[in-house]
């Protein structure tokens, strides 16, 4: 027989914690993903994103200076993409 390791009332109470905050992390992560691949939520920001999008539209139709700054923005970021497409 193998002589057995004891662990201190100190020890032991590390451990107990890092047990425990491990366990946090892992139901976090849990959570966070089924979030990702819920109907649901997928349909909330599907929604959340169409609703801006709209209201986008409406800014853009009601305020001239808006729909400039918009073009203005769609410009800049083409350049951007073919910026970087060179670059790599």
């Amino acid at each position: 027989m193998g002589k057995q390791e004891t662990i201190t009332r100190q020890e032991f109470n590390d451990l107990k914690e890092l047990i425990q905050e491990e366990a946090l992390i892992t139901r976090r992560t849990i959570v966070k993903t089924s979030q990702k691949t819920d109907p649901q939520s997928l349909r909330r920001k599907v929604s959340e994103v169409e609703r801006k999008t709209k209201h986008e539209q409406y800014m853009r139709k009601k305020y001239p200076a808006v729909n400039e700054a918009y073009k203005n923005y769609q410009e800049a970021y083409k350049q951007y993409r073919m910026v970087m497409r060179t670059v790599r």
